[in-house]
């Protein structure tokens, strides 16, 4: 590792430093709606940062919800009238620190989806290292922006490093994977529960049709539609829900067990797809009838469900071979640590 390696901020606390600086100096107009859409259009990132910069403005109550979608822009009054303009016409500039941050972020962001999945695709078929000076060369970016993606792949307990400061990937284990499944059971139903205010029907419908149009088109039914679907519920649905440390504690739980639903892209086992969604079914059309109740107690029984599936396939995966995973991996044939 590069001593002078700094990673580069989140996507989500560059936003956030932004739109808060802005506002603790009352550069935007009161009740100026701030929305993911138009937060991610201007700072060029996604919706998920925008959305987690927005709720902690929220949170912190320089932001206010209204009737209609979006956050208003509050400095003295206690319901301002909401105002629907472009940003950048609003007042909102962007210095050199902020593009050389979000510049930096965005490369980092461009390949942690890959490189998350290649590592969560990898985890229940044991411990495997990972070469940071590889995964740069891999990928054509510079080791500090590696450094970065492991860094943030860390945090969420998908990597960790020895005594002698390598990467590497701790194998799943089926009681790692129990003790995953027993936190989700307890905190997404209940996530759910307390996000179902701020999920737009719009949304909980894009994702009902969407994984009904996949249930009766069987030759769609596929390890890509299953990932789709997964995340409709496991993410977009279940992440709204407004208490960002419960959400943290179900994405630490989620992200390990990604590892499992790549495994169905080697083993394709469409019957296990073709159950896991009619149980996403049970969950999502009580959502659209408004009923977050029973669709808590359908996320639940899902949930136990696929412990029961996926835990013990885990024991009984065979070993992967080299050209099964990404050059920057390597399988480790000791136990980590010093003396391997």
């Amino acid at each position: 590792m590069d001593l002078t390696d700094k990673p580069a901020p989140l996507l989500a606390d560059t936003a956030y430093r932004v739109l808060r600086r802005h506002l603790e100096a009352r550069r935007l107009p009161e009740g100026l709606v701030l929305g993911e859409a138009n937060v991610s259009q201007v700072l060029s990132v996604s919706r998920t940062p925008a959305r987690t910069a927005l709720q902690r403005l929220a949170d912190e109550g320089m932001l206010v919800a209204h009737a209609g979608r979006g956050l208003l822009v509050r400095y003295d009054t206690a319901a301002p009238t909401p105002l629907r303009m472009d940003l950048r016409e609003a007042g909102l500039t962007l210095v050199a620190t902020d593009e050389s941050e979000l510049d930096a972020s965005t490369a980092a962001e461009r390949i942690h989806p890959q490189v998350e999945k290649a590592i969560a695709s990898c985890m229940a078929f044991g411990r495997f290292w990972v070469n940071q000076t590889a995964l740069a060369n891999h990928f054509g970016i510079s080791r500090t922006v590696a450094h970065d993606v492991l860094t943030r792949l860390e945090r969420v307990g998908l990597v960790a490093r020895d005594r002698n400061a390598r990467w590497y990937i701790e194998a799943l284990t089926p009681a790692k994977a129990r003790e995953h499944y027993a936190l989700r059971t307890l905190l997404e139903p209940e996530a759910l529960l307390l996000g179902f205010p701020s999920m737009e029907k719009a949304l909980i419908e894009e994702c009902w049709q969407r994984l009904v149009n996949t249930i009766q088109t069987p030759t769609q039914l596929d390890a890509s539609a299953f990932d789709r679907i997964e995340r409709d519920l496991h993410v977009e649905l279940v992440h709204r829900c407004p208490n960002l440390q419960m959400v943290k504690v179900i994405q630490e739980s989620q992200l390990p067990l990604i590892a499992t639903h790549y495994t169905i892209e080697r083993y394709a086992d469409s019957e296990q797809i073709r159950q896991s969604m009619l149980q996403h079914l049970a969950v999502l059309t009580p959502l659209v009838e408004g009923n977050p109740q029973r669709a808590a107690e359908a996320l639940r029984h899902h949930l136990g469900q696929a412990a029961e599936v996926t835990v013990p396939r885990i024991a009984q995966l065979p070993a992967l071979r080299p050209d099964q995973y990404p050059p920057y991996l390597s399988a480790v044939a000791a136990p980590v640590g010093d003396e391997v």
